[in-house]
This record gives C-alpha cells, sequence and structure tokens, in this order.
C-alpha cells in the first residue's frame, strides 16, 4: 500500500478465526463495503460475533490509518472536505463532559488511558470534569494525535496492537474506549490487556455502535459495513466480550429502542446516538468460567437476514410508511 494511492482490491488479505470464541464456522452476511469495496462480513455461527474476513494485515492496517483513513472516510460520506479537526474536537470535548457527569461516579482519580483517542477532545472534556485524571492518549492518525498534543493532551501516535507491546503501562484507574473498539483488530485482546493492566476494581469504559440498529436503520446490511470496522457488535456480543475476560458489567445504555425525544435529549447532552455505552469493573478471576454466549448466534441470525433488515426498516424508519406507522401506533 503506498503512501498515495489507496487501492484495496490490491491489498493482500488475511483469513481469521473468531475473536471471541475461536472457532472457524460462520455465515456470510454481506459481501460489499457502505462505499462498494469487495468486503466479506460474517457472523460465527457459535458466538454471534460479526467481523470481516478476510480482512487487511496489521501492517496495512497501520498504513492506511496513517495515509489513507480520512480520504476513505470521505468516500463512505460522500464529502470532498478534509476533516475538521477543531471541530472533532469540539464534539469530542462535549462527549468528556457528558461521560463525567453521567458516568462521574465509576472513574477513580490515577492514570486514565483512551485508546483511539482522536484529536483529544474525550480526555480534556473528562480532565475538565476531573482534574484527579491523569490522561494519555494512543492514536493512530498522525493528524488527529498531533492535533491533541497541541491542546495540551499527551498522546501517542501508533495502532494499539502496537503500542501496547512497547509500552510498560503501570496499573491504571480506567481504560478507556469511545467509538474505536470496532476499529481494533484485536478487540478482545485488547479487553485482556485492560484487565491485565487495570487496578483490582479500575474501570472501563466503552462506547460502541450497535450494528444491528445502524442496519436497521439502513435498511440494509452493507450500509453498516467500512473497512475501518473489523468487528461489529450488538449489545449481546459486546457484553459476552468483556465478561468472558472477567469484567462484570456495572452499567449499560442501548439506544436501540428510544424514542425521538429520548435520542434528542442522549444527543443534546453530548453523546452519540444510536450505540452502546457500557462500564465493567475489573474483579478477581475465579477460575475459568468458560464462555457465556455460546448458542448466541441461534438468537441473532434471524436479525439478519436481509429481507428482515429490510422488513424492520420499512415498518421502523421508512418515511414512506409514516403515516400507517401512526395508524398502527408503531413507535
Amino acid at each position: 500500500m503506498g503512501s498515495k494511492v489507496f487501492d484495496y482490491n490490491s491489498i493482500e488479505k488475511e483469513s481469521l478465526s473468531c475473536n471471541l470464541c475461536g472457532q472457524d464456522d460462520f455465515s456470510v452476511i454481506a459481501v460489499r463495503s457502505k462505499n462498494d469495496l469487495p468486503v466479506r462480513t460474517v457472523m460465527c455461527k457459535n458466538c454471534s460475533l460479526i467481523y470481516i474476513n478476510p480482512r487487511m494485515t496489521s501492517e496495512d492496517y497501520d498504513k492506511y490509518y496513517k495515509y489513507h483513513y480520512r480520504q476513505d472516510r470521505n468516500s463512505i460520506k460522500s464529502s470532498t472536505y478534509d476533516t475538521d479537526l477543531e471541530r472533532n474536537f469540539s464534539f469530542a470535548l462535549k462527549f468528556g463532559h457528558a461521560m463525567a457527569e453521567t458516568m462521574g461516579q465509576f472513574f477513580t482519580k490515577g492514570l486514565t488511558i483512551d485508546i483511539g483517542s482522536s484529536t483529544g477532545g474525550v480526555l480534556h472534556g473528562l480532565k475538565e470534569k476531573l482534574p484527579d485524571l491523569d490522561v494519555l492518549g494512543v492514536e493512530p492518525s498522525i493528524d488527529e494525535s498531533n492535533f491533541a498534543q497541541s491542546k495540551g493532551v499527551k498522546t501517542n501516535n501508533a495502532i494499539f496492537e502496537e503500542w501496547k507491546n512497547s509500552e510498560d503501562i503501570k496499573e491504571a484507574s480506567n481504560i478507556i474506549c469511545v467509538q474505536s473498539l470496532n476499529h481494533l483488530l484485536d478487540p478482545k485482546g485488547f479487553i485482556d490487556w485492560s484487565y491485565d493492566n487495570l487496578k483490582n476494581e479500575g474501570h472501563l469504559f466503552l462506547a460502541v455502535k450497535n450494528f444491528r440498529h445502524q442496519v436497521r436503520r439502513a435498511g440494509k446490511i452493507s450500509s453498516g459495513v467500512q473497512i475501518d470496522h473489523p468487528y461489529m457488535f450488538t449489545p449481546e456480543s459486546l457484553r459476552c466480550m468483556v465478561e468472558s475476560c472477567g469484567f462484570e458489567v456495572r452499567y449499560i445504555d442501548v439506544d436501540e429502542g428510544k424514542s425521538l425525544i429520548e435520542l434528542s435529549k442522549i444527543k443534546k447532552r453530548g453523546f452519540s446516538v444510536h450505540h452502546i455505552r457500557l462500564v465493567a469493573v475489573k474483579k478477581r478471576r475465579e477460575g475459568e468460567s468458560g464462555l457465556k454466549c455460546s448458542g448466541l448466534y441461534r438468537k441473532e441470525r434471524s436479525n439478519f437476514y436481509p429481507i428482515t433488515v429490510k422488513l424492520y426498516y420499512l415498518l421502523k424508519y421508512s418515511k414512506k410508511l409514516e403515516i400507517l406507522r401512526k395508524i398502527l401506533h408503531i413507535k
């Protein structure tokens, strides 16, 4: 992958086992991405984790984020303008304030690491509200990490998978991953790493796009697929992954099923909507409890048939059927 031209079709791909349960049996649920790249998305037939398979290698993802990420994101958004880093920071700052106000009781003073910290706005916002936090960001984008540094947020420019092996992290009090878990090449490895590097009773904070909610709103599975999201989550698979690593979920808020009024309030508060927000505490592991989401596939598979997604969209979100929904009192 050169530094000037991004050609997804010519890049070498690698095949993977399920990141959560390790099995190799899966169903194909989509074969194109939102911007029409030949991307195969699969669902594990055991635990229901959704992921791109095959996908680019770690080395090529590193180059992609350093040189091509914003170009590709603009193609998804059908825009040609460069990302406004100041605007990104402003939104993230508000998100950090909202986290402090909504989840402040779970934060403890000390080292607070944000994986995929972007322009540093979330950490900056948290620090403003919770000054006892010692904040540190990890961000693969050169432009965004440099911007964060300019705002006084200490940030390492690296993909997490490389950074975690090069840094000697002292026990952290809080680890954050806001809208970045989808981007990680080994999300379970990240959560295991979080467990190993948090103090006892330390907290993990996640904000993750709900793939099921995303595709239902669009009426098409490929609309939720993008190469910078090698893994996609539902509330069930996210909770399963977190608990399988030894955490206890203390707080979970899912936007799916909420009214427009409720979603408007969430957005006004500073959060991104159509997400899952989760807080989990590190507990001492009591031996191997085993994977508790085996068989989840049977419950989730029908939610991702193309016809099911389309029907849900028509009945719940399509403007063409808005009058019918009012008559039938469908919220």
